[in-house]
């Protein structure tokens, strides 16, 4: 049996398959089924190193920076291509992605050049947000100098990416602020600590920091950049968008295998195949007209527009999450026990999807954004 689901093609745009020609996507997929029952991500990283997808989006500059292009368009076809092949990889490129525009929007030219040497040795990079169980703090020495103390969590990629951007809060004043640190030192990782049923590829360790020395050099942006949006909170789209790569991946694999078989010339088979198309078209409507919003760069320097745009990016997660669940749950039941086989091609997409869903505080989101989204429908 081919690993590979088929695609639901009347769901997406011309453009994605312009974006990963096919002999990515064949080396993608050579990989999964090379490596299938392991949890390294490395093989699939390397595959984007070597067609130069990790730089895609860093175009130099003549100051020694880069810019961040060619726009959301573009990320948004990468994620959602990547999702349909291995969730894990997706999620650690949205992290490599957010980070090399975090540091094109804060960054200084000299900070930007440091990511471009390691683009260009084929590091990866992530934001590492979640802390451990000891928040991590700047701590200043008797002469000075500031090391860290702490460790963060659920840090995608963990032994495997070569910098992070790690942000750190001040006990005192609340304050935020953005850290460029090389995280290549594997005796600070604990993979233990990601126990979870799916995304394991991801390998969302925890990484300690006690002791790393900060320089001025490291600090990404002014205090509370980070937190600024459309680009905070508004950034979910991308999670999003890798999430709606398996969406669609799953769809077409329950439309394909009940196809092949003859099962969809039952009524309440094809009505299950309507379903999930019906959600997971919705997700992708959603998820495109917030990305759209967030990164046109119509909403940034008015507030009222900047709030109902990430308003509306969090609510197209919901959404999302919504869609998620009724397409498994939909190819659980159209395909019976025999999806739960770990050989079957929607086993691995089904698995990590359940997992990658689930958000902190969901009901907060959904409560905080709505008074935002009901007062502008009410005007």
């Amino acid at each position: 049996m081919s690993l590979a689901p088929p695609s639901l093609r009347s769901l997406r745009e011309p453009a994605e398959a312009e974006l990963l020609p096919d002999a990515v996507r064949a080396d993608l997929l050579a990989v999964r089924e090379r490596e299938a029952g392991r949890d390294d991500p490395a093989p699939f990283v390397e595959v984007l190193a070597r067609h130069g997808l990790l730089s895609a989006f860093a175009t130099p500059a003549a100051d020694g920076g880069y810019r961040f292009e060619p726009g959301w368009r573009a990320v948004f076809d990468a994620l959602v291509t990547l999702g349909g092949i291995e969730l894990s990889l997706a999620r650690l490129f949205e992290g490599h992605v957010n980070a090399l525009q975090l540091i094109a929007l804060y960054g200084t030219a000299a900070q930007q050049a440091r990511v471009l040497r390691v683009l260009g040795e084929g590091g990866l990079l992530g934001v590492w947000g979640a802390e451990g169980p000891e928040p991590v703090r700047l701590v200043e020495d008797a002469r000075g100098g500031v090391t860290l103390s702490g460790a963060k969590r659920y840090a995608s990629g963990a032994g495997l990416l070569h910098t992070a951007l790690v942000p750190i809060t001040e006990a005192e004043t609340g304050r935020m602020h953005l850290l460029l640190l090389d995280v290549r030192e594997k005796a600070r990782v604990d993979l233990s600590s990601f126990d979870m049923r799916g995304m394991r590829r991801s390998i969302s360790g925890t990484y300690t920091f006690d002791g790393v020395p900060v320089t001025p050099a490291d600090r990404i942006g002014a205090p509370d950049d980070y937190r600024r949006e459309p680009f905070f909170v508004g950034g979910i789209w991308r999670c999003a968008a890798a999430q709606l790569g398996a969406i669609e991946a799953i769809v077409g694999g329950l439309a394909g295998e009940l196809g092949r078989t003859g099962r969809d010339g039952h009524p309440l088979q094809m009505a299950r195949i309507g379903q999930a198309i019906l959600s997971a078209r919705t997700a992708r409507l959603w998820i495109e007209d917030t990305a759209a919003r967030i990164e046109t760069g119509a909403a940034i320097g008015d507030a009222p527009a900047i709030a109902k745009a990430v308003a509306l990016s969090a609510y197209g997660r919901l959404v999302t999450e919504e869609a998620a669940m009724t397409v498994i749950d939909l190819s659980e039941r159209g395909l019976g026990l025999g999806s739960f086989a770990r050989s079957h091609p929607l086993e691995a997409l089904t698995r990590d999807l359940s997992v990658y869903i689930r958000q902190a505080n969901p009901d907060a989101v959904l409560l905080q954004h709505g008074r935002v989204l009901a007062a502008d429908m009410a005007r």
